[in-house]
């Protein structure tokens, strides 16, 4: 990769979402050649609506809101061979399903 420093330019800037920048910002963008220095255009941002977002991440569930304004209970995978305990690994699944519906109600 090659490098290159420019000394003593003038940089314009077009921002699409933020007025000014903070410390250590990153945005996304282009640089480009201008008449009298450089031009930096912030790339637009795509707004992506979560369909179902999630209310809840625990250990072993989840819970999402769904679009028809129902709740759904998520299980994520489990690994069979490492439940030494079914029941106690049962009472543990219970309790985060009612950390779950706490949120709810």
């Amino acid at each position: 990769m090659k490098k290159k420093t420019y000394c003593n330019i003038d940089l314009t800037c077009s921002f699409q979402q933020v007025e000014d920048l903070e410390n250590n910002q990153c945005l996304s963008g282009v640089f480009s050649k201008a008449d009298n220095g450089f031009r930096f255009e912030e790339s637009v941002r795509r707004q992506h609506n979560r369909r179902n977002p999630k209310l809840f991440d625990g250990n072993y569930c989840s819970l999402v809101h769904m679009q028809n304004g129902k709740y759904q209970i998520h299980m994520k995978t489990i690994n069979a061979s490492a439940v030494s305990d079914a029941n106690s690994f049962a009472f543990k699944v219970y309790l985060e399903l009612l950390s779950a519906f706490e949120i709810i109600a």
